[in-house]
């Protein structure tokens, strides 16, 4: 940008004096009277005006006042002497001069004078350029704001109808697994051992079919009710071996129909624990029977309890299986998730790797997170899987994230 400066004034020999004194480092337009001046303003890019305050036509103040009307970014400077001072002064206070220069001037004080009223010009400029640049911003944060807010309701809307679903789905489910349930109750009732075998095993294969079903439809409102805000926990003292006797009853069958072994590691003396004991104990559950079906016919699994400090302790189940591939391990607490190759999918609840329809370990971390503690898994493909549960002795002093709450 090249600084304009536009001189007024009726004497020529002043205009003359100002443009020598400036012409090498502004750009410097002259005019004896306000008509030219107007001219020059409409038809330059006028940065600076300087005028005398006595005009044959009008005042300097009068002009500048109407100046600042019709182009207010322009710097306005008067040239006045001592007499007319008091109407200068009004000028500045209302804001149609910048400043003025008093007659005579001193051409030192008057470059600088005039060096200020550029920088201030600029300064003004480069403010205003700011504030709009800052009004789109904003403008755009708006739009995008909105956006959100309106992703945000659909988001809302779909996790409303999500749950919907799975609770229709969940009680259509659980009406045709009683009536097959009833049935084969019924039908087994009437078997005599002249009934034909292969009749026995039928039965009994629609009864496996329809509780692995109830299963599913089981954990789905489990799932459900973990979203409840009001859900609370059934906190009572529990001794770790009234933990792992519980969890024997339910997986032994399954360890007995791959020949595997459980091994359930206390030490002793081990403080009583604080817990939900449903809660946990499916915690357990869910996390063993990942590795029974992950560990191979013959092998050991162990779960093992630790204590870690004075407020926390660790429960691990550790197998030697095939272990989880990176990409899945990433994702395995997410619910609905098995794998991200369906090969692996299996309604079957033993099968060696196979895997369920993704709800177990995401009810494992809920339940765990709201006891104040973590889970976490560490597992190498070919080598075993490391399932780490972190707990507090006692969790009603911590939240959700662990952190201990201020008492």
């Amino acid at each position: 940008m090249e600084r304009t400066f536009l001189v007024i004034d009726d004497e020529p020999d002043i205009l003359d004096s100002i443009y020598r004194l400036f012409r090498k480092e502004y750009r410097v337009l002259r005019a004896q009277n306000t008509r030219d001046a107007w001219e020059l303003i409409e038809n330059e890019e006028v940065h600076v005006v300087l005028t005398d305050q006595r005009m044959p036509e009008t005042t300097g103040v009068e002009f500048l006042t109407e100046l600042r009307a019709t182009h207010p970014d322009i710097v306005r400077v008067l040239l006045t002497g001592y007499s007319s001072l008091d109407s200068v002064i009004e000028a500045i206070n209302e804001g149609s001069v910048y400043r003025y220069i008093a007659k005579p001037w001193n051409p030192l004080e008057l470059k600088l004078f005039v060096s200020q009223a550029f920088d201030y010009f600029e300064t003004r400029r480069e403010r205003e350029l700011l504030v709009e640049k800052l009004k789109e911003a904003n403008a755009q944060l708006e739009e995008q704001n909105q956006a959100l807010q309106d992703k945000n309701e659909e988001l809302k809307l779909l996790d409303r109808m999500k749950s919907v679903f799975m609770e229709v789905v969940s009680h259509e489910l659980n009406t045709p697994i009683a009536v097959i349930l009833g049935y084969e109750f019924l039908l087994r009732r009437e078997l005599t051992p002249a009934t034909n075998v292969v009749i026995g095993k039928a039965l009994a294969g629609i009864e496996s079919s329809a509780n692995r079903l109830k299963n599913i439809s089981s954990r789905i409102f489990k799932m459900m009710a973990t979203e409840d805000p009001s859900m609370t926990l059934d906190l009572q003292p529990t001794k770790a071996s009234e933990l792992g006797d519980a969890l024997r009853l339910h997986v032994d069958p399954f360890l007995v129909r791959r020949h595997q072994k459980l091994r359930i590691d206390i030490p002793s003396p081990f403080p009583p624990l604080y817990v939900d004991r449903e809660k946990i104990i499916d915690v357990l559950i869910n996390v063993v029977m990942n590795a029974i079906k992950f560990s191979h016919d013959n092998q050991e699994i162990v779960l093992a309890f630790g204590r870690l400090d004075d407020s926390r302790y660790e429960v691990w189940v550790q197998d030697q299986g095939i272990g989880i591939e990176e990409e899945d391990l990433q994702q395995v607490f997410a619910p609905f998730f098995s794998s991200f190759n369906s090969q692996y999918h299996s309604s079957g609840e033993f099968e060696f790797g196979k895997r369920g329809i993704g709800l177990g370990l995401a009810l494992a971390r809920r339940f765990v997170e709201m006891h104040g503690g973590t889970i976490q898994m560490d597992s190498t493909p070919g080598e075993g899987t490391r399932v780490g549960i972190q707990l507090p002795f006692q969790p009603e002093k911590f939240d959700s994230s662990g952190e201990m709450n201020k008492l």
